[in-house]
This record gives C-alpha cells, sequence and structure tokens, in this order.
C-alpha cells in the first residue's frame, strides 16, 4: 500500500474521564492537556494537540476534546473542521451521558471515519469488554458512525495499542484523500504572541494550499495580513496542504485582534454572513420539540455564535426529524455551502440539532419569494458541490462570474446558465431580458420607421433593465438579433427605406442644399419644410452630415469642399481661414464650423491663424 505524502487531523470525542488525553498521551508521547488547570484536575477543559505516525506512515494530528459537559462548546470548536474521530468509551462505564451528546453533534456534522476505542479494558474482564462492545455497536447504528471498527485498548497495560494504530490507518484509508479545491480555510482555534516572531494562530487547514509569504486575510474582521511562517507538528513548511494542524505566524497583526472562530483565507474568496439558510435534524434523544422560539448558540468551524432560528414549513420539528430554516446569527461567520453546524439550546445546555448549510448567504425574502424558498432549498439538499452554482444562479436570476466562489465555491462558469462577459445568467432570466430588447426595439423601429435605431441609454430604459453592466452584456450576447449602428442601437432585421413620396421630398432637399453651395439653410428650416423624421433619417444614413449645431452639407459636398481646400494648400501652402472662406465661396458663419468639423476629423490641423493637412 503506498502511502501519500500528507498529513491527516483526527479528533477524539467520548464521556469524561473515559480515558481520551491518556490514550493521546501513550499513542502520542505528548500530554495534550497543555493548562495548568486541567493537570491539577486531571480534566481535560480546552482543546489539546498532538501528534503521531502510524505503522503505514501517515502523519497524524490529532484534537483532544474536552469530554465534560460543561466544556462542549470547546469540544464544538475542536471536531468543526476535521473529519475523522477516535471515539472513546469506557470498558468499565460503558456508554454515558457525554457519549451520546457526542456522537450526536458527530453524525449532525456528517461525520462518517471513525475508530471506537474501548479503553480501560484491562480494568474488566473479557465478557464484559464484549458486552461493551455489543453495546457500542448498536448505539451508533444508525448514525454516520455505523459500522466503525471498535477496539479494545489499555493505556496502562499498553495493551491493543497496535491494533488501535492498524484501524486507524484503515479508517483512513477508506476516508480517502482530503480535496484540495483551491480555497483554503484555516478556523482558528488558539493565538497567542511569540517573543520575536509575533502573533501566531493554530488551527486545521482545509479545503486548499497555504504558501509562506502568502497575502491572507482574517474574517469576520477583514484584517489583511501576511503568512510569514507554517508550522506543522513544530517543523517549518513552506507549503501548508489540506488536512493538517498548522500554525501560521501572522505579520502585522496582534493577539488582541483575534479571536476562536475567526478563519484566515485568502482575499476575495469567502465573505463572512449573519444569516445561513440550513436544512437541520433534530437529535434522536431529543425529548420536546425544537421550536424557534428558543434561546440558541450555533457552532460553525470553531466559532460560537448566538443564534435564532426560523423555519420555512413548520413551526416545530420533533426528535430525529428534519427541516429547512434560517439560521440568523448574532455576530458574522465564514461559512459556505455544503459546511455544517451544530445548534445548542442556551436555556437547556444541550445539543438539539445540526446539520448542512446549503445557502450561505441566501437572499432576503419577500412576499412569493419565502413560499417557494423551500424548493429551492429542496434542490440544494439533494445537489452535489458541482451543482450548487448553476442552482445559486437559477435562484437569483444574475449572479456576477466573481462572486460565485464565496457564493458558491468556484468562479467557474457552471453548466446550464448562459455565460455572458463577466456574468452568469439564469436561461428564463435571460429569455425574459433580452426579449424584453427586442420588444423595446420593434416598438421604436414602427413608431419611427425613418430613425435607423435608439440610443443605448433610451433603449435600457425601454426595456426595464436598471443594470447598466448587464444591458451592456445582454446585448454583446444579441448579435445576431441586434445591431450598433454607430451611436444608436437596430434590430437586425431593420433598415430605413424610404416610400415613393419620401424618395422625392429627399431628391428636392437635397437639391436644395446643393443649390446653395457652402452657405446651406438651417436644419432647422430643412426640418420645418421637410419634416424631422426625413431629416434624421438621411443624417443618420450618411446622405447628410451635420456640421456644427445647425447645418449640414451633403456627402458629396463635403468632399468637394475638401478637394478645394487640399487643391489651395498644394499651390499655396497653409491657409488661414479668410482665404478657405474665399475659396468655397461661402461667410465665416459657415467656413468656421466647417474647419472646425475637419480639424476634429484629423483632414486639417491649426496652427495658429492657419490651417495646415494632415499628412
Amino acid at each position: 500500500m503506498s502511502i501519500p505524502d500528507v498529513m491527516r487531523v483526527v479528533s477524539t470525542a467520548g464521556h469524561v474521564d473515559h480515558g481520551k488525553s491518556t490514550l493521546i498521551q501513550r499513542l502520542t508521547g505528548i500530554d495534550p492537556d497543555r493548562l495548568a488547570e486541567e493537570k491539577a484536575r486531571g480534566l481535560t477543559i480546552d482543546l489539546g494537540f498532538a501528534w503521531f505516525s502510524t505503522p503505514a506512515g501517515r502523519e497524524i494530528g490529532i484534537v483532544d476534546v474536552p469530554g465534560h459537559e460543561r466544556f462542549i462548546h470547546n469540544m464544538l470548536a475542536g471536531v468543526g473542521s476535521v473529519d475523522a474521530t477516535i471515539f472513546v468509551v469506557a470498558a468499565n462505564e460503558g456508554w454515558k451521558p457525554q457519549s451520546e451528546e457526542h456522537l450526536s453533534i458527530l453524525d449532525l456534522l456528517g461525520a462518517r471515519n471513525a475508530v471506537i476505542a474501548l479503553t480501560k479494558a484491562d480494568l474488566v474482564d473479557k465478557q464484559t469488554v464484549m458486552e461493551r462492545a455489543r453495546q457500542v455497536s448498536n448505539r451508533i447504528a444508525g448514525t454516520g458512525l455505523a459500522g466503525s471498527e471498535i477496539v479494545p485498548v489499555s493505556a496502562a497495560k499498553e495493551t491493543g495499542i497496535d491494533d488501535l494504530l492498524s484501524a486507524i490507518d484503515r479508517m483512513l484509508e477508506r476516508a480517502g484523500e482530503p480535496l484540495d479545491l483551491g480555497r483554503p480555510r484555516v478556523f482558528l482555534d488558539r493565538s497567542f504572541s511569540i517573543k520575536g516572531a509575533g502573533t501566531v494562530v493554530t488551527g486545521t487547514l482545509t479545503g486548499g494550499t497555504l504558501h509562506i509569504e502568502e497575502s491572507v486575510v482574517v474574517l469576520p474582521a477583514g484584517h489583511a495580513t501576511r503568512v510569514r511562517g507554517i508550522q506543522t507538528h513544530k517543523k517549518r513548511l513552506d507549503v501548508a496542504r489540506p488536512v493538517s494542524r498548522v500554525a501560521l505566524n501572522l505579520a502585522g497583526l496582534e493577539r488582541a485582534q483575534l479571536a476562536r472562530g475567526d478563519a484566515v483565507v485568502v482575499p476575495g474568496q469567502w465573505q463572512p454572513t449573519t444569516e445561513l439558510d440550513v436544512q437541520l435534524r433534530t437529535v434522536r434523544s431529543l425529548d420536546h420539540p425544537l421550536s424557534n422560539r428558543s434561546a440558541f448558540k450555533a457552532y460553525v468551524g470553531s466559532a460560537e455564535v448566538d443564534a435564532r432560528l426560523s423555519f420555512y414549513d413548520v413551526t416545530e420539528v420533533a426528535a430525529g426529524r428534519q427541516a429547512f430554516a434560517r439560521l440568523i446569527l448574532k455576530r458574522p461567520v465564514v461559512a459556505g455551502p455544503l459546511d455544517r453546524f451544530i445548534v445548542r439550546d442556551v436555556a437547556r445546555d444541550t445539543t438539539v440539532a445540526g446539520g448542512t448549510i446549503l445557502d450561505s448567504h441566501p437572499p432576503a425574502l419577500r412576499g412569493p419569494a419565502r413560499a417557494t424558498r423551500s424548493d429551492h432549498l429542496r434542490a440544494r439538499a439533494s445537489a452535489t458541490s458541482e451543482e450548487i452554482p448553476a442552482l445559486c444562479v437559477l435562484e437569483r436570476g444574475v449572479v456576477p462570474r466573481a462572486d460565485l466562489i464565496w457564493l458558491a465555491g468556484t468562479d467557474a462558469p457552471p453548466a446550464g446558465t448562459v455565460s455572458l462577459r463577466t456574468l452568469e445568467v439564469a436561461p428564463a432570466t435571460y429569455d425574459e431580458l433580452t426579449a424584453a430588447i427586442e420588444r423595446a426595439l420593434a416598438a421604436h423601429h414602427e413608431k419611427h420607421p425613418l430613425v435607423r435605431g435608439m440610443p443605448a441609454s433610451d433603449l435600457r430604459d425601454a426595456a426595464g433593465i436598471n443594470n447598466a453592466r448587464l444591458f451592456t452584456e445582454l446585448v454583446e450576447s444579441m448579435t445576431d438579433r441586434v445591431v450598433a449602428d454607430g451611436a444608436v442601437l437596430r434590430l437586425a432585421t431593420h433598415a430605413v427605406t424610404l416610400s415613393l413620396e419620401e424618395e422625392g421630398a429627399r431628391d428636392v432637399l437635397i437639391d436644395q442644399i446643393n443649390a446653395a453651395g457652402f452657405s446651406p439653410p438651417s436644419l432647422t428650416s430643412l426640418i420645418d419644410t421637410h419634416g424631422d423624421p426625413l431629416v434624421h433619417a438621411l443624417v443618420d444614413s450618411g446622405v447628410l452630415v451635420k456640421i456644427g449645431d445647425n447645418f449640414a452639407l451633403t456627402a458629396t459636398q463635403l468632399e468637394r469642399a475638401k478637394q478645394l481646400i487640399a487643391e489651395g494648400t498644394a499651390r499655396e501652402g497653409p491657409l488661414t481661414a479668410a482665404r478657405i472662406k474665399e475659396l468655397l465661396e461661402t461667410s465665416r458663419k459657415y467656413a468656421i464650423p466647417l474647419l472646425e468639423f475637419l480639424d476634429a476629423a484629423g483632414f486639417t490641423r491649426r496652427r495658429g491663424d492657419l490651417r495646415e493637412l494632415v499628412g
């Protein structure tokens, strides 16, 4: 069997005084009880950490959690990011209240990988060991830990230790390798200062790799920092990979700026949230229906937060049953879809429910949106992680692709949506919005058949699309239906066509302008005589070229003016405006706007009082 060069993290679980810390010390040679109070009382109060290598060569980090009911919040901080467990039950005492609560917590967290260590086996006879093993097997039946290997051990007599190590290897082999999703996250469980190094934080790295000197941010506060150093099991590393216990030396931060439950992440990949849409399941031992009237503590990662529950389809949930709910948090946490959570009842001081986060940034719900929310959550509950991004877009209609990384865990364009330049759009939304654009253009063309198209801002207003970025990208995607024609947009099927009567009026108008030479009638007078639609149609089509604010030349006249100026310059060199006025046989009223037009077009260039040809 080939063992990958990766580290794994395993947590302990089990009732108080069932020998977790003693077993860990026997496996690792490290005392996980680091606090003086813990050593004095012989009781694990906070998280302890140790490490060892299995016979197969796997390097294992262990998070030793308290078993006492008063320190269950610390236990939750330790198991929130860990996917494998050594569950400890003392053979001389058997199943106990905290055994049941720890099992409930692990089951609600989705734990599937465990080994049961039946400790203190030297204190009872073989028959009792067998009875305890059957008892444990029955207790874990129907949970995620069902079928876990049960290994009798004695830390005092040093028996069964090799069997336990082999069982741990088999457990991790079944679990498979940790996923590197390119989205690292370290939930902090400790922070401290080291003289000469600064602030150090510890936690379990999941989701991706972290590199030394990498820029990171601590959420939810948003403290930008840099990874100055990485250690795992007291070894310095340049790169830390999931899942592993890490100590990170963070640059420029004070310990007072950090707290348990904060998360070290890569900038832009996560956003804090105070509301979560979840699928929760109540614990099987619950002795009362769960309602939204109680005060709760929610546990996400290593964070502990005051919370409220609001159910979608029901008013209360019986023991062992599921429901969709919105979990409203008093302060922000760093969470994503398919993360797990636990809920404890504050008044009863018991674990009552937990489950899966379906949407870590749910939309505000008003009116009909709340009625359909359960359907959305039902779809999410049966979806894979690869399907979540598409559901996110389908629910919201339009999502910036860059936001998908923190909404759904990836910024790759999802299958089943319409990908615009920077936006992902639900197909139904895309069809609705593009149809609105086509309807608005069609109505405009029908009302103004001689007008080439609509300015983009007018079309956006007519289509009822408030988001300018969305409108622009929709139009960009409609090149087979909508054409950008100069400064206006038109349907690809639309062309300005003149009736016989309008063609006659056009010829009269052009003759009138040509007859006036380079002193044409004003646009106002042309519109009064021939009508605004015809004049604008001729300007749009390029038959007339607008010069200045209130007159136009025919395209033929404009070319003749350029020819006369070019010939004069060839004979005489650069020309004054007065000389050009003479060449064109016009007045300053018309010559100056024409020259300014030619300057802007890059045909002429002004130098003092002279005009010279460009190029």
